[in-house]
């Protein structure tokens, strides 16, 4: 009984584990040409892989002199017979299951070649996001303009190649944490190439070769350039007691481009002032930094949006604790409208009248909760756009009243 119940613990550990490495076969017909039979099939074999799973200048090479050196014995004479499936999984490191050949058509003269027409069954890795619809986006390092910045801590300046590798990893987290976007890596170049020369060799079974050539291409790209990044520190003294001010000052600008066209859909530059405790980092700027790009960004492409209504104190809201924290204060409009720009011809969408105002209660992973603090519930519809409300927006319920002077009120001393 208990040899039994290892046996079944063993099963239920190991296919999660196998359906990590999960390869489909995807079959598909190809013609090649060539001055000889072998260069046709050649060629044959090379469009079927291309089809199915591309290829890059630098792959094709290596994989034509890979099939060149496969089925160099494979003349007229010798050919495989028409209709009869031969298995090349193992000797082709993958790239091919098996191909059966259709056809053959032979030179009618000097100037002719041959054509070989093939039914080939590609191997695909299939990845545990292959039904990712979601648009990807690339962070890419950030440019600098000096060496060093003077965003310190402890007194010691910054290297810029670090600080622009920090703010693209806050910014790559951010954009992760949204869970709007599938986040493709450009941090790592050496390792991923290090990877891939593995899976090219000949230590590793062509099923896990067949992960090669799966890399996916981003939707979007995030660049940006940093021009100044500097601290200022200030001393105080009240009534004996020292206070340190810190205040960081940042200068950059980002784009978001659309890698297809090179459009630029979004551009900003921020020059903004962060204070900061005593005891803080630059850190806390760096993610401050982090989330005005994410802001900026999103407000573009995904502004976030009411989910749900359960209720006044149960509004739900599509994005998370990337975007927003409790005590946000989040402007409601309502159902916006799609006009024309006459000149340009270009559609402009533009949002409702503001309705209302809601408090974010609750940030989740995937969502958040929040409550209606202004405006009528009736008015509250899902898919409306919720933006965050400037600090000048928000309401002060003593903007309006006389604030009476007292002892104390001012820096001068306090006379008892």
């Amino acid at each position: 009984m208990k040899k039994t119940i290892k046996l079944w613990l063993l099963i239920c550990i190991m296919l999660p584990m196998s359906s990590f490495a999960k390869t489909d076969l995807v079959e598909k017909q190809a013609s090649g040409y060539g001055a000889d039979y072998q260069e046709a099939l050649t060629s044959a074999l090379m469009d079927a892989v291309r089809q199915v799973r591309g290829l890059q200048v630098s792959s094709e090479k290596q994989l034509k002199l890979e099939f060149q050196h496969l089925i160099k014995d494979k003349t007229e004479n010798k050919q495989a017979t028409i209709g009869v499936e031969e298995d090349i999984f193992t000797r082709s490191k993958g790239w091919v299951h098996s191909y059966s050949v259709l056809s053959t058509e032979k030179p009618k003269d000097n100037n002719d070649t041959w054509k070989v027409t093939i039914s080939a069954k590609i191997p695909v890795h299939e990845s545990k996001m292959k039904d990712d619809k979601r648009d990807s986006i690339a962070v890419m390092p950030f440019r600098f303009s000096h060496p060093t910045f003077a965003i310190n801590e402890l007194g010691k300046p910054s290297d810029g190649y670090q600080m622009s590798g920090r703010i693209r990893d806050r910014i790559q987290t951010a954009f992760t944490q949204t869970q709007q976007f599938a986040v493709v890596n450009r941090s790592f170049g050496g390792e991923f190439a290090s990877e891939k020369a593995l899976l090219s060799s000949d230590n590793v079974s062509p099923m896990e070769a067949s992960r090669l050539g799966n890399v996916v291409g981003a939707d979007f790209m995030i660049v940006g350039n940093i021009y100044d990044l500097a601290t200022k520190i200030e001393q105080k003294d009240f009534y004996g007691m020292k206070k340190v001010l810190i205040t960081d000052s940042i200068d950059l600008s980002y784009q978001l481009i659309e890698v297809a066209t090179q459009k630029v859909l979004w551009a900003d530059t921020l020059t903004e002032e962060i204070s900061r405790k005593e005891d803080d980092d630059p850190t806390k700027t760096l993610d401050a930094i982090a989330m005005m790009i994410l802001s900026g960004v999103m407000d573009v492409l995904y502004p976030v949006k009411v989910l749900d209504v359960a209720g006044k104190d149960e509004i739900y809201l599509n994005q998370g604790a990337a975007r927003l924290k409790a005590g946000d204060a989040l402007a409601l409009f309502g159902e916006g409208r799609v006009m024309k720009d006459p000149d340009t011809g270009r559609e402009i969408k533009i949002n409702g009248r503001k309705l209302g105002v809601l408090t974010v209660e609750e940030t989740m992973a995937t969502h958040s909760i929040a409550s209606l603090s202004e405006g009528e519930l009736s008015k509250v519809k899902a898919g409306a756009v919720v933006r965050k409300l400037i600090e000048a927006e928000k309401t002060d319920p003593y903007k309006d009243k006389e604030v009476r002077a007292t002892p104390g009120s001012s820096e001068a001393p306090v006379n008892w």
